[in-house]
């Protein structure tokens, strides 16, 4: 089994103990192998005895889909780096099923990713040449300072002609194994300069394009349209539209309505009494328009406005607003009621947040500001 290295994700696979007949004992899972030096150290969750003989049996679908992720990110390095200024600066594999990663110095435009894309490709079709070769004069200015190369190689990767790179990595024998790259569009600045350009490789990439495919047909027929990418974009993006222009319509209506509210609660404030506004979709938004419709009406007035927005069972905000002896006296009741209120503030304006309101403090907040 092979240790971390170059990049890719330790082996797994299993030890399989042999008896002094050579039937073999329960198989004994390993997932934990680490390099020391030279040295590759296979941990077991249970104990074996020095002399013990067995059988190692390496996960090699676990295997190949590195060497697929490792080949393929070889591959793309050396293809992107004969574009002006996407040298590889770094890599990593993700989990299976995940996307990897390589970091380069700028973004790539789109039309460089789909050359890029496609030139990989074309590569793993010519089924180049994958060797392995040792030589005395390798590059080695990035060895671990735990390796004594006196002892051990320095192993040096080729692809064909088009590309040598040392690597301590397992690697497939032909450009054809990869069987696919792809890139996504998606990319993310990494230490304030650094592009990080996310792919996968193999049969990662065959599955991830397999349930792309399912995932537009079913897009699709939610949309009730075909299944070309650019007409299922095209009707995503008119939906989104028609969504925001409603959402832009309800905020409207929501702030016409907390208008009213503000004019019915200033009538209640001039008229001597306390006033309780409530919203389960309300939001801060919503609150400071009823309270700056309110106004200074609350001069000179012995009552409070009640403002609560939020769910029952879910949290909310609660906010008091009057003259400040008032909201100081309505705070302290609003307290002895709502138990997991918390919240500050001075003068005429006091707020606070429930985590999760109950329908009982709901009656009786309604209740205190009908007093």
């Amino acid at each position: 089994m092979e240790a971390n290295c170059g990049g890719q994700p330790t082996d797994y696979g299993t030890l399989l103990p042999l008896n002094g007949d050579h039937t073999a004992s329960p198989p004994i899972s390993i997932q934990n192998v680490q390099r020391q030096g030279l040295r590759c150290l296979l941990y077991s969750p249970q104990p074996l005895s020095p002399g013990d003989r067995v059988r190692q049996e390496v996960d090699f679908t676990r295997r190949w889909d590195h060497m697929q992720q490792h080949t393929g990110q070889h591959l793309l390095s050396a293809v992107m780096g004969t574009y002006d200024g996407l040298a590889t600066v770094g890599w990593g594999m993700g989990k299976e099923g995940d996307m990897n990663y390589v970091d380069v110095p700028r973004r790539p435009s789109p039309e460089e990713m789909r050359d890029i894309q496609d030139r990989c490709n074309q590569l793993i079709r010519e089924n180049l040449p994958i060797t392995v070769k040792t030589p005395e004069n390798a590059r080695d200015n990035k060895l671990p300072d735990d390796y004594d190369k006196s002892l051990g190689i320095v192993r040096v990767i080729s692809i064909g002609d088009l590309d040598h790179n040392t690597c301590c990595g397992t690697h497939l024998c032909q450009t054809l194994h990869v069987s696919l790259i792809l890139l996504s569009n998606k990319t993310q600045t990494v230490h304030s300069k650094n592009c990080r350009l996310f792919f996968t490789a193999g049969d990662r990439a065959v599955k991830l394009s397999s349930v792309s495919v399912d995932a537009l047909s079913s897009i699709s027929r939610l949309m009730s349209c075909g299944n070309a990418p650019d007409e299922i974009v095209a009707n995503i993006k008119r939906l989104c539209d028609a969504t925001a222009e409603l959402k832009k319509k309800e905020a409207n209506l929501l702030l016409d309505l907390a208008r009213h509210e503000g004019d019915r609660a200033k009538a209640l404030l001039q008229g001597g009494k306390n006033a309780w506004v409530y919203r389960p979709d309300g939001s801060f938004e919503f609150i400071n328009r009823v309270v700056s419709t309110v106004g200074e009406s609350v001069r000179g007035c012995r009552g409070v406005v009640i403002i609560a927005a939020g769910e029952v069972k879910k949290a909310g905000p609660v906010v008091v607003y009057g003259e400040k002896e008032a909201v100081e006296a309505a705070v302290t009741k609003i307290k002895g009621i709502v138990k997991d209120i918390k919240g500050g503030g001075k003068g005429e304006r006091w707020q606070g947040k429930v985590s999760e309101w109950r329908r009982e403090e709901m009656e009786a907040l309604k209740e205190l500001a009908s007093v």
